[in-house]
């Protein structure tokens, strides 16, 4: 298994955010993804297995990190912590650099059908909450669980360009990424909250071949308490 610091982690997470940085955007979630966004994503998904096309509404799930100074082995350097360990950063630079949002979507399929979920992260500068300097491509796939748990299956990942205020997917390619999700939180859209426990890559990579390498989120972070997602809203898509 393969084991990374929490900052090399969450850049994992976030996948480069650095190499689809755009300039300081104005950014504000609700206004920005809302739903003629979210209905572009489905509808011009090319997804197999995320073929759900007439979701009537979206729970929007999220988590927050922090990127400060922090005292590790007897050296202050940057870290990336999850914002419900933010007391762990130390008093030397009560400022920070960055925060990250992380944002799961889960759109409620017709009845007999897949949920299907939407993946990504926004960077922004600290405190400035409706500004973005950077998006992480976008996981789209489904929602699903075996006797092992719950899990989400990424079939298709894209970028967005973003013009003012309008952002459109672009360059989707088909992507196989396992997020596993921690069995004691729920995964239905009735559940308060979802954390992601484990990454499983499928692809081709350097240290294995083409052997699947998972990335434990406890074993790397060293707690339990990052990446829960919390419940906050659920957007109407069709009437």
């Amino acid at each position: 298994m393969l084991k990374l610091n929490s900052s090399k982690l969450i850049i994992f997470l976030l996948v480069a955010l650095s190499s689809c940085t755009i300039r300081k955007h104005p950014f504000n979630f609700n206004k920005d993804i809302d739903k003629a966004f979210l209905q572009s994503v489905i509808g011009g998904s090319k997804s197999i297995l995320a073929t759900e096309k007439n979701a009537t509404r979206a729970r929007v799930y999220k988590a927050g990190f922090l990127q400060g100074w922090m005292e590790q082995n007897h050296f202050v350097d940057w870290a990336v912590l999850s914002k419900q360990r933010k007391n762990e950063f130390t008093s030397y630079n009560r400022g920070g650099k960055s925060e990250y949002d992380v944002y799961l979507i889960l759109f409620d399929a017709k009845s007999g059908n897949k949920n299907s979920f939407l993946f990504f992260t926004v960077q922004r500068p600290w405190l400035e909450t409706d500004v973005a300097t950077g998006f992480s491509p976008f996981y789209y796939g489904i929602l699903d669980s075996r006797a092992s748990g719950p899990y989400l299956l990424t079939d298709e990942t894209f970028k967005i360009t973003a013009k003012c205020t309008t952002y459109t997917p672009t360059k989707r390619k088909s992507d196989k990424i396992y997020f596993l999700l921690d069995k004691q939180y729920g995964s239905n859209f009735t559940s308060d909250s979802l954390r992601i426990e484990k990454v499983v890559l499928t692809q081709e990579n350097q240290l294995s071949g083409n052997k699947a390498l998972v990335i434990s989120v406890d074993d790397v972070l060293g707690d339990k308490v990052s990446l829960i997602m919390r419940y906050e809203d659920t957007i109407i898509l069709k009437p």
